[in-house]
């Protein structure tokens, strides 16, 4: 089995998949997709006998996090043939696909799942996405009063937007990638610190003890070679992070036998405050 990303001229052998396994999508939305979003995306495929047979998309978007510019992928198309399923091939591509995207830096991605269950393992987790339907035409600057995460609508943005009729709920999965990026956006009510176990199955570069220094603006991961305060698993910091989990719903908030003071802490660090994404890809 040969894993690897499509070449650009190599896109359009994928639509048979597109079209095998998504079977509600219209033919007007998949010539749109393919003229539009496949034109410049990245898919990354797993091959047998030099035919698709399980692929995955990763649509770019840039998004403002409380005002500053960040990459983050969309992955969307996340299909695999009937006949090879259950051979650990989307395992395979999610996992490799992950990693890619921390090699570069972004601090998440995204995706709006078909079933959470098939998501949960990869530590992706609903995040409080806000998708109400006049939220669409909002500009940037409309949208900064409400949210602290929202896509940046400029040139690259609208070239590759859809603009599709027939408007719908788009509940979203978010998965946390390069922490120091994700982070440094995350202030706290004032200055503090908190010895925090972070364990993630896929990423074993945000596996480790830091000290999480916050100042009112943002925040900083140190590793250090100490006992714990808190242990937490990546997904269940993002969902924290995106304000799904409070302090006190954290498992392991009493690693060190300091509930009372670590639970104080968390509940002063400023989680997102907003989220808006509503992109069908």
């Amino acid at each position: 089995m040969n894993i690897r990303y499509l070449d650009r001229e190599e896109h359009e052998r994928s639509r048979a998949l597109y079209e095998e396994i998504f079977i509600e999508d219209e033919k007007d939305f998949v010539d749109a997709y393919y003229r539009i979003k496949a034109k410049d995306n990245e898919i990354l495929a797993a091959e047998a006998d030099g035919r698709i047979v399980s692929m995955l998309h990763r649509n770019p978007y840039t998004f403002r996090l409380r005002g500053e510019l960040v990459p983050a992928d969309y992955v969307v198309a996340v299909a695999t043939k009937v006949t090879f399923r259950h051979q650990g091939l989307m395992r395979s591509l999610l996992t490799k696909a992950l990693h890619d995207m921390y090699g570069q830096r972004y601090p998440f991605t995204f995706l709006m799942p078909a079933d959470e269950a098939i998501y949960t393992p990869f530590d992706f987790r609903l995040m409080g996405n806000d998708d109400e339907e006049g939220l669409a035409v909002l500009d940037g600057e409309k949208l900064a009063e409400d949210y602290d995460l929202y896509p940046e609508k400029d040139a690259a943005y609208k070239r590759r937007h859809i603009d599709w009729p027939e408007w719908e709920s788009t509940p979203m999965m978010i998965r946390l990638l390069y922490l120091p990026d994700f982070v440094k956006r995350i202030g706290a009510e004032r200055a503090q610190s908190l010895k925090v176990k972070i364990t993630d199955g896929i990423l074993p570069e945000n596996n480790g003890v830091f000290v999480w220094n916050f100042t009112e603006e943002g925040s900083t991961l140190a590793p250090v070679e100490e006992e714990p305060e808190i242990c937490i698993s990546i997904a269940d910091l993002g969902s924290f992070l995106c304000g799904m989990l409070g302090a006190e719903e954290l498992p392991g908030l009493a690693a060190s036998g300091n509930e009372d003071s670590v639970r104080e802490r968390l509940e002063r660090v400023h989680v997102l405050n907003g989220i808006y994404i509503n992109e069908t890809v």
